[in-house]
């Protein structure tokens, strides 16, 4: 997998240079080649094609004009845009159309992050690349759970290993048991089904 990863770079802008890292990071841990315009050797924009990438990651603290020609970029090429912005950063105008158009939804997602909450955005956005949907849905419905304090432990130390709260690791645990029970995918799939019975 080959992703483009921009962000500004700027003095004096600690977290973004600390989101930065979190990003090559992770991405370095799970295999992903990174294209960015970070190191040294900058690639020219002209020079770039997505033909060859899987998407591209925005760190959002510059102005959208900068990166306006990536964004168009990825969008020709039908590649997936993950743009982050920090916690209590406005909106820019021009990323309001790109919210609103329901085509280009579908490939252009804006978060709002905080050192907790990027690698989550990231998973997210290798597993829409992976299997060109959003495994994860908004969490919504409330659910307590008492463990013990052996199961307590080993959340914690798989929270640590992993990277993710143990309330994100137990809903991606639930979410590929999800995926992989083929008995469950099947019921899902029948009443479906039988609609196209009645209907034909």
């Amino acid at each position: 997998m080959k992703i483009y990863f921009y962000s500004k770079e700027e003095e004096g802008k600690e977290l973004q240079k600390e989101i930065q890292r979190i990003v090559l990071d992770f991405f370095k841990r799970n295999g992903v080649v990174v294209i960015t315009n970070l190191y040294s050797r900058k690639p020219k924009f002209e020079q770039l094609s997505f033909e060859n990438m899987d998407g591209l990651v925005v760190e959002g603290s510059g102005s959208v004009d900068e990166v306006g020609y990536l964004i168009a970029l990825a969008l020709a090429q039908q590649k997936p845009i993950l743009y982050l912005l920090a916690k209590g950063s406005l909106l820019p105008d021009q990323l309001r159309s790109l919210m609103q158009n329901k085509k280009l939804k579908k490939l252009f997602m804006l978060h709002y992050y905080s050192q907790r909450t990027v690698e989550n955005f990231l998973v997210d956005f290798i597993d829409i690349i992976e299997t060109g949907e959003l495994r994860r849905e908004v969490p919504t419905v409330k659910f307590t759970l008492r463990f013990t304090p052996r199961a307590d432990r080993y959340l914690t130390w798989m929270s640590r290993k992993t990277r993710l709260s143990k309330a994100d690791f137990l809903r991606k645990m639930i979410d590929e048991a999800i995926t992989g029970d083929e008995e469950y995918q099947n019921q899902l799939r029948k009443p479906k089904e039988e609609e196209g019975e009645i209907d034909s």
